[in-house]
């Protein structure tokens, strides 16, 4: 097993809807975390080229990330993070102003939308350009990383990936996806044996899959995927 430790430096804004704040105008706020399914394909995109294209799925097939040799965990932050301003975003053509193609009796005409009773504007907040974070690579064999990977809602935010070494600056602790290690490495009792053993479970309910496990040493991480990354 080869194990790396990462620190991700966000060159553009990054967006994600993966909180709802309340409020009569809610907004769609991104978590402070990037997600190991959203890194893992991520890298696997930069590391395999004939991976990289998109399939139109109705539900990801997410324990195919199994196979893929690596893994990339949750990368939690370095310190404070600061959020962009709040945004407001058209999330699609109907909407005022917009031109549209309209039928009559002599034809097809265009005319102005906006007479639907639904519009459909949302705020949206993220994460500030220049956040870091910290996260845990794992992989069968040694590999050449690339220096900049695509994450983000449409894939527009670039990361900087550069592997650093465990000191002050970098505290030994990672996080963890429980969705991840139940779906897809079938190890979440491992990781909940020896977490507990040393009094440190610590979940965090994202969404339905993002259950963030919290406080998991180097050590640790590596014994729970002991069996998964076996080979080199």
């Amino acid at each position: 097993m080869e194990a790396k430790v990462l620190k991700l430096t966000l060159l553009n804004h990054l967006f994600y809807y993966t909180e709802v704040s309340g409020g009569s105008t809610s907004a769609s706020v991104t978590g402070n975390f990037i997600g190991d399914l959203a890194l893992t394909y991520a890298f696997n995109k930069a590391l395999i080229p004939s991976s990289n294209y998109y399939r139109f799925l109705q539900r990801p097939a997410y324990e195919e990330i199994k196979d893929f040799g690596f893994y990339c965990s949750v990368a939690r932050p370095l310190g404070r993070s600061e959020r962009t301003e709040a945004y407001i975003q058209s999330t699609s053509f109907n909407t005022d102003g917009i031109l549209v193609m309209a039928p009559s009796a002599s034809g097809s005409l265009y005319q102005k939308a906006g007479k639907s009773p639904y519009k459909t504007f949302r705020q949206v907040q993220g994460i500030r350009a220049d956040t870091c974070f910290q996260a845990l690579f794992l992989s069968n064999h040694k590999l050449e990383l690339p220096p900049v990977v695509r994450v983000g809602r449409a894939l527009e935010s670039l990361v900087k990936v550069e592997e650093v070494e465990l000191d002050r600056k970098h505290k030994d602790e990672f996080w963890l996806n429980a969705f991840s290690l139940k779906v897809i490495f079938d190890n979440l009792d491992v990781a909940t044996k020896i977490l507990l053993e040393e009094g440190k479970v610590n979940f965090s309910y994202i969404l339905e899959n993002y259950n963030l496990i919290k406080q998991v040493s180097f050590a640790n991480a590596k014994e729970i995927f002991q069996k998964v990354f076996t080979h080199g």
